[in-house]
């Protein structure tokens, strides 16, 4: 899968996904029950729609509000 999100990090393959947290040099895990969750989530939302990902407008309003561009 191609990723387009620029706040993921990373993903175990399993359950857990990882992105960039709202402090510098923090990262925010999200863990899940199943790995058809997870699968789902990473599909819909770092691959494709990442813009209405809770994550990515949390980042977007807190962290990068002021700073323009993304890094």
């Amino acid at each position: 899968m191609l990723v387009r999100c620029p706040f993921y990090k990373f993903d175990d393959g399993k359950r857990r996904i990882t992105c960039e947290g709202i402090i510098d040099d923090s990262s925010l895990s999200l863990i899940f029950r199943k790995k058809a969750d997870q699968v789902k989530q990473l599909y819909v939302f770092c691959c494709r729609h990442y813009e209405h990902c809770e994550i990515y407008r949390m980042l977007m309003e807190n962290k990068y509000s002021e700073e323009e561009g993304i890094p």
